[in-house]
């Protein structure tokens, strides 16, 4: 139904890179919605909050950890805010992104 609607199936999976709201979300975090997106929290709380914050992530061994497989062989990228479950507001900023194959 997904593919005749929106002209390509919907992901298989994804990982979401939070920044969580509670400082106890700590741990990887099942999606409220599907048990195939999973959230991993890299800041909580305020404690950083209107601060330039970097972050480095190896995409491919959190996905080993968190659904036990290797990740398919395509892959998108989104970045997104998304605030409108927890009811507050946020607004982001991004400089770089780079993505590198591992090894490199």
């Amino acid at each position: 139904m997904a593919k005749t609607l929106h002209g390509e199936y919907p992901p298989h999976t994804s990982i979401n890179y939070i920044w969580a709201n509670r400082e106890e979300e700590w741990e990887t975090v099942a999606n409220p919605f599907t048990d195939r997106a999973m959230m991993i929290p890299l800041q909580h709380g305020p404690e950083n909050v209107g601060s330039w914050q970097e972050e480095t992530v190896n995409v491919y061994e959190d996905y080993l950890n968190v659904f036990g497989e290797s990740p398919p062989p395509m892959a998108s990228l989104a970045i997104m805010n998304d605030s409108d479950n927890t009811g507050e507001a946020a607004t982001s900023y991004l400089d770089f992104i780079e993505v590198r194959k591992p090894g490199r």
